[in-house]
């Protein structure tokens, strides 16, 4: 019984530890959820474009300036016909970047993988467009590429953002 009781608990405290928070953007007409252990960084929940920016902690930043972040954006569109061109602006946009370097990796169509350098560092990033109603969203994993990074947190990084995009509402 004592066995029985210490199973239960344990497997409510990984249930607890993988529970999920809750947001909203553009007056309650996005939600999405992210894991609880992520930190919101930065927000901007008035005006267009909003935007929420989660720091993702990753043992082998610690002690640089590099930091993983997953970003939730939005833009409010005058219609859903303006889809295509917010995303090419976004595109546009990451192509600026210094040391943009396209990844032509193409496991998941309609996301636009990349890679970037800031600083003296090379950044991995995943961009992924949803168009919910007349609202652009876009999801945006960036993480440095350092080798100290271990490949379980990469694995679990990957499942959060993709977790990210899953929940969108």
């Amino acid at each position: 019984m004592r066995l029985l009781a210490l199973l239960l608990l344990a497997v409510a405290g990984s249930a607890h530890a993988q529970a999920d928070n809750d947001y909203t953007l553009n007056d309650g007409r996005v939600k999405f959820s992210v894991p609880s252990a992520w930190t919101a960084i930065m927000e901007k929940s008035d005006g267009n474009p909003q935007a929420i920016i989660f720091q993702v902690p990753d043992p082998a930043t610690q002690g640089t300036e590099d930091t993983a972040s997953i970003t939730v954006k939005t833009r409010q569109l005058r219609a859903p016909d303006q889809f295509a061109e917010a995303v090419q602006n976004e595109y546009t946009l990451s192509k600026a970047q210094s040391g943009y370097e396209s990844d032509f990796d193409d496991r998941d169509n309609g996301v636009h993988r990349y890679h970037v350098t800031r600083g003296a560092t090379r950044y991995a990033i995943r961009d992924r467009f949803t168009l919910i109603g007349n609202v652009a969203v876009q999801v945006r994993c960036q993480r440095p590429l350092l080798e100290k990074t271990a490949k379980d947190w990469i694995t679990r990084y990957d499942s959060g953002c993709d977790r990210i995009a899953a929940s969108l509402k």
